[in-house]
């Protein structure tokens, strides 16, 4: 995958002790491709910063030391306008490495890509000079993050961490991150907080939703529509961790549920190509449907029209291929489409959703447990359709574009956003921004004040 480096504002900032107006905040953020959810994340983290008034540059990396199995889409995603380089234009900054995983590419290979990343990101960070903080999208991008600070004179070294990925973080790497005086790990969920424990204290700063995605989903779980026959349950996840995803336990959950309720539809969506082996596990079931690499228009009108949205990811912290979900942003973006929810038995996607409001928790991974709540739930269509408008009552309370852009700033660069953000914009952003979440970098996020649920929603709707 080619490199870019890509001024994403091109404000400029005079370096510490040469007088004149207050400098802006100056960040590098250093991206590697891992799987739709983590460029969600990155992206929504990208947006608040450039909202918030910081000059930003992102430079996009191979992803040298993601552990193999990891979805990894392409960097120019179908819609959504090439990165761009410097003076406006797209600029390939490295050629290709010849990174690979398992028998892909020999142990030479990868610790030759590794130094070309920390060779190219030590660079970038140079020529930039001051930087407020250089942030690591990625726990991949550890060393290179760590080696390139002291290059660009960067004041602090926040490192994006997730789920799975923490336990896959080779011993070296907890090293750097527990001893480094610069770097600190920021993470989505206090599950995830705690198995960074061993390391350094975590610093929590959860999901944001890109605006022009959240503005999507929610104006599909606003539309009105007419309640089909047959119940709907969707999964969504990168259709190469099919297993890890708990697939074959929903299956086995859904034909309980079918034996008691009659016909149930499932619907499997997610990034592929789907592997061999998931078209032939979904081929024998009754009522399946399988989407592969949905655009995101098609992604939102699934989640609005299901009746309940499964996530089901076993968690396995140990062994040579650790699993687990450190949030769930599909939850989250399930609930803002009006979809009522069920979380896995463990991990951290508690925070996600509001137990026993917006969502429920089987009681264990077994098939058993998850056919009871999927039956329980699917029994009251109805109730579920109120359970769903709650969902995305919540969702959307906190997933407030200014709330997230204060938690950013807070949390990468220890200070309040510059300039604040300008109310009058949130309309814009949601008017102009693309359905795939992308936003023009001179648009600002809205300020719409935080909310929460009245004390009286903190039960399962009743009839």
């Amino acid at each position: 995958m080619p490199h870019s480096l890509r001024p994403v504002s091109p404000g400029s900032s005079l370096p510490p002790g040469s007088g004149g107006a207050p400098t802006t905040p100056r960040v590098l953020l250093l991206a590697a491709p891992a799987g739709p959810g983590v460029e969600r994340y990155v992206g929504a983290v990208e947006e608040a910063l450039l909202a918030g008034g910081a000059t930003l540059t992102r430079l996009d990396l191979p992803p040298a030391g993601l552990a193999d199995g990891l979805d990894r889409p392409e960097t120019v995603r179908p819609g959504e306008p090439g990165r761009r380089g410097l003076f406006g234009r797209r600029t390939d900054l490295l050629a290709r490495t010849p990174f690979g995983t398992g028998a892909q590419a020999s142990t030479g290979a990868q610790l030759a890509a590794r130094v070309d990343v920390a060779r190219r990101a030590a660079g970038a960070a140079r020529r930039f000079g001051h930087l407020d903080a250089l942030v690591a999208g990625h726990p991949s991008l550890l060393k290179a993050a760590a080696g390139a600070a002291s290059l660009g004179g960067a004041r602090r070294v926040p490192v994006l961490c997730y789920g799975a990925d923490i336990w896959r973080m080779p011993p070296t790497d907890r090293a750097l991150l527990a001893r480094h005086p610069l770097v600190y790990p920021v993470t989505v969920s206090s599950f995830s907080a705690g198995a960074l424990a061993g390391t350094r204290l975590a610093r929590l700063l959860p999901p944001g939703v890109p605006a022009g995605w959240r503005a999507a989903l929610l104006a599909e779980g606003a539309r009105r529509r007419p309640q089909p026959p047959v119940p709907t349950v969707l999964s969504v996840f990168p259709l190469t961790a099919w297993a890890d995803k708990g697939l074959p336990t929903l299956l086995a959950a859904l034909e309980t549920a079918r034996a008691e309720l009659g016909r149930v539809r499932l619907v499997v969506a997610g990034h592929g190509p789907a592997p061999g082996a998931l078209h032939e596990l979904l081929s024998a079931p009754p009522d399946t449907e399988l989407h592969e690499s949905p655009e995101d228009e098609t992604l939102a009108r699934l989640y609005a029209t299901a009746d309940l949205y499964a996530l089901c990811t076993r968690t396995r912290t140990g062994g040579t291929r650790p699993s687990g979900e450190g949030y769930g942003l599909t939850l989250l973006e399930a609930q803002l489409a009006g979809c009522a929810v069920v979380g896995p038995a463990h991990g951290g996607s508690r925070d996600a959703y509001q137990e026993g409001v917006t969502g429920v928790t089987p009681v264990d991974e077994s098939p058993r447990a998850l056919a009871e709540v999927l039956v329980g739930l699917l029994r009251d269509r109805a109730r579920l359709t109120r359970i769903g408008r709650r969902g995305a009552e919540w969702a959307e309370s906190v997933t407030r574009p200014d709330d997230h852009l204060r938690a950013v700033f807070q949390t990468l660069l220890g200070v309040p956003p510059t300039p604040p953000p300008d109310p009058p914009a949130a309309a814009a952003i949601g008017a102009a921004a693309a359905p795939n979440g992308s936003v023009p970098s001179d648009q600002r996020a809205g300020s719409d004040r935080p909310r929460t649920l009245p004390a009286a929603s903190l039960s399962w709707p009743r009839d």
